[in-house]
């Protein structure tokens, strides 16, 4: 989809995998290193546990499809190779310290004289600008600036990160969709821009909006292991099993609770409790314990009966019983498990390289019908191609200005003209394009007001209180959007798709697999209606396979993926990251997946489907541990907030009420500056002692305020920054240098605070929405301006009851 373009790829552990997804998808990708070697190089898991510039598995797990050069940019015969690249070059991304390049003369400004077209992307922790622009940072210390870790793990316990390091993937993913979009950009005028993205900023998506809690007047999240927060009470969902764990997903609310009764149903035909006790109203249940109406040990009952029934069950059982009743529990798997299953075996997602059949790699984070994805190359040794590389002659950039191009309308964005029918829901469909509609297309979003999206009755709700209008991650995931409501379990609902299907580039959905077939509107369907539509299907394990019948959210997928697992302290229950895990990164790749089948088809006309698999998705943000398991046999395990580079490394108590701060240390520098901030002799012999030097670094800041302790290593050079809680995230000053909170000003919903987009391009800013995305709120806009409606089909239809 991408094989016309060229991508210069300048980052370290950084960025690794913004340049892979472009390689992924077919650009010619050129991994740029110093002559030493990316310090990626040295990252480990290693090759059979042995170190060298070749046996990084990390390395490995994000350099698939590029060719490597080693360059020497302190010198000038290397800065002029450089510079010839940059000539022929479409797109540049660097993931160094804001200004790094500039003072080589090889910033964006310099480079846009010698290739105007050119997209330049800057990876970062906090962004390109702003008070903590210049701060130093580590993978450890971005989880716990983004609000992440703070929300994660055993609520006895410090903050807890994933032990498989998640930042730098969220900020890649979201820098490809940036650089996507800002190539959309430049096939409408020509123009090339500069992409800025915030490690912190782009982590904020794995809250689940609860980011927003201060800005709306919601208590606080927490951190609630193994449970569901329903108001002050905490709700478990996590039983042992005989060989494990499983965890349940949200059944107790509107949206859900059909599948608690589901869930209970089971539970009593096998004798652990009455009957009774599934025909309560599981939909309401949690709204009322988190008001207080019910008691607050009104689940203690459910608690018991599902602690004694999953005693009895293996994982199998519970896998085999969640997919045939269609329940919301998913067994806690080890990442071996997952890439070892049948589902995985069935749709052919492990890849083994040609000339190492044993070295198996994450497959392809979707898959496209006419255009899949291919793994071309192998990982690149140091410098493999720099001999060819010096000598190719001079290219001319596939994004170069050719004439007939049109001229833009003034203030017209990227994806102006793009029309999307979307029938996403929850989080992993709506945020993708709601990336999409920030930066112009049109998207008509499809809802039920008799089957509530689960956004609607989430927390965080404007002013605290359960409100389905007032829902502020509802509304950040589907700002931007028209809004309209369809019955389509009806024939005139599913003629209105029909015609809406006409009108769009592209259908998404997010039903189970299935359901869109037996309404009629499966692929082969709707591509008679519209040959050339690009038609995206995403759900938990993808459209085939034995397990495609599997329900969930993203919590689930993040269970059946690892996540669970690894986000955790030895030797206790799984914890797991917070919320739906799997729904923010599975959003990235939905708007990647549609990005690129939309530059396929300007290209050639064609349309496509696409099924999109969020747990094989996920997959590649364990790349790493991935391979330690089919190359090394090793599972990754729960490791707290240890690291096998860094220590001190972990998250340390401060003097306020549950404050933390994170503290990252790798080099030997900075354990000497941190000694001193002690003052403590350099105690370099005893660095080892580790549980004695935790004690003294614990004791170091149990006596200081959280931003104290943080200014005071920063000042040191010392990566560091304060477990932000949600409070703390809105008064974040770099998150507000970065406009994240957007103040909607509608009368119909006062109060409303939304997320921006994660996304800052230099000559494409987001649209600003303006109104609260109310049940039906463009039914008649959509009916009668888009598809030409008169007046009196459109009361008819609300007279039948269609538009609800």
């Amino acid at each position: 989809m991408l094989s016309p373009y060229r991508v210069l790829d300048l980052t370290d552990e950084a960025g690794l995998l913004c340049g892979q997804i472009l390689a992924d998808l077919g650009a010619d990708v050129i991994q740029i290193e110093p002559p030493e070697g990316s310090p990626a190089r040295r990252i480990g898991p290693h090759r059979d546990g042995c170190e060298g510039p070749e046996a990084s598995l990390f390395w490995a797990a994000y350099t698939r499809n590029k060719r490597s050069l080693a360059l020497d940019l302190d010198l000038e015969r290397d800065r002029e190779v450089l510079l010839r690249l940059v000539a022929g070059a479409d797109f540049l991304i660097e993931s160094g310290r804001p200004g790094w390049l500039a003072e080589l003369d090889l910033g964006y400004e310099e480079l846009a004289r010698i290739q105007p077209g050119l997209v330049y992307v800057s990876i970062s922790p906090f962004g390109q600008t702003g008070p903590k622009a210049r701060w130093r940072a580590s993978d450890l210390t971005q989880v716990a600036a983004a609000g992440f870790a703070q929300l994660s793990g055993d609520a006895e316990e410090a903050p807890t990160r994933i032990s498989v390091p998640q930042a730098h993937a969220h900020a890649g993913a979201d820098a490809a969709v940036g650089a996507l979009i800002a190539h959309m950009e430049r096939r409408r005028s020509g123009r090339g821009q500069h992409v800025d993205i915030s490690m912190q900023q782009s982590m904020t998506l794995a809250n689940m909006f609860r980011t927003l809690d201060a800005a709306v007047g919601m208590p606080p999240a927490r951190r609630t292991a193994g449970g569901l927060q329903a108001g002050r009470v905490v709700i478990p969902v996590r039983h042992r099993t005989r060989d494990g764990w499983v965890t349940l997903g949200p059944s107790v609310m509107p949206s859900t609770g059909h599948f608690m009764q589901r869930l209970l149903s089971w539970v009593a035909e096998e004798g652990f409790c009455d009957a009774a006790l599934a025909e309560q109203d599981w939909g309401a249940f949690g709204v009322r314990l988190g008001s207080g109406e019910l008691p607050p040990d009104s689940y203690e009952p459910v608690k018991r009966a599902l602690d004694a029934f999953f005693a009895t069950r293996t994982h199998s059982e519970v896998l085999k019983a969640a997919i045939e009743r269609r329940l919301l529990v998913a067994p806690v798997f080890g990442v071996d498990e997952i890439v070892e299953s049948e589902q995985l075996a069935a749709r052919d997602f492990a890849v083994a390289r040609e000339n190492a059949p044993t070295d198996r790699f994450p497959g392809p984070f979707a898959k496209f019908s006419r255009t899949p994805l291919a793994y071309r190359r192998p990982p690149p040794r140091l410098d493999e191609h720099g001999a060819e590389l010096r000598r190719e002659a001079r290219r001319e950039p596939a994004s170069a200005p050719r004439r007939g191009r049109r001229s833009p309308s003034r203030g017209e964005l990227p994806l102006a003209g793009v029309k999307i029918l979307d029938l996403f829901w929850v989080i992993a469909g709506p945020a993708a394009t709601r990336m999409l509609a920030d930066y112009g297309a049109t998207v008509v979003r499809v809802e039920s007001s008799t089957n509530l999206d689960t956004l609607r009755v989430s927390p965080p709700w404007v002013f605290g209180r359960p409100d389905a209008e007032g829902a502020a991650c509802f509304q950040s995931a589907n700002a931007n959007k028209l809004g309209i409501t369809l019955d389509l379990r009806s024939e005139e609902g599913r003629a209105v798709v029909l015609d809406l299907v006409r009108w769009a580039d592209v259908v998404s959905e997010s039903f189970a697999p299935g359901v869109m077939e037996r309404w009629g509107l499966g692929y082969p369907k709707l591509r008679q209606v519209r040959p050339e539509l690009i038609m995206i299907s995403s759900c938990i394990m993808g459209q085939t396979g034995p397990w495609r019948g599997f329900t969930g959210f993203g919590r689930l997928a993040a269970s059946l993926a690892g996540f669970q697992s690894l986000a955790s302290w030895p030797g206790r229950p799984p914890a797991g990251p917070f919320g739906a895990y799997t729904d923010a990164i599975a959003a990235r790749y939905n708007a990647l997946a549609i990005l690129a089948a939309l530059e396929h088809r300007a290209r050639t006309g064609e349309g496509q489907y696409i099924d999109q698999s969020q747990t094989e998705a996920a997959l590649h943000f364990l790349a790493p541990a991935f391979l330690d398991w089919t190359i090394n046999g090793h599972v990754a395990e729960a490791a707290g907030n240890a690291d096998e580079r860094c220590f001190p490394h972990g998250i340390y108590p401060t003097a306020d009420e549950d404050g933390w701060v994170a503290i990252a240390i790798e080099r030997d520098e900075e354990w000497r500056s941190l000694c001193e901030a002690m003052g403590r002799p350099d105690p370099t012999a005893r660095r080892d002692a580790r549980a004695e030097v935790d004690a003294a670094l614990s004791e170091w800041t149990r006596t200081r305020p959280t931003v104290e302790a943080e200014a005071e290593l920063q000042a040191r050079d010392i990566p560091a920054h304060a477990a932000l809680d949600t409070p703390g995230l809105f008064s974040d000053p770099q998150l507000r240098h970065r406009g994240h909170f957007i103040h909607v000003d509608d009368p119909a919903r006062p109060g409303m605070v939304i997320e921006s987009s994660r996304l800052r391009l230099s000559a494409s800013p987001a649209r600003t929405p303006e109104r609260v995305l109310t049940l039906g709120r463009d039914n008649r806009a959509v009916l009668e301006d888009l598809l030409g409606y008169p007046p009196e089909r459109i009361a008819e239809l609300e007279e039948r009851g269609v538009l609800r």
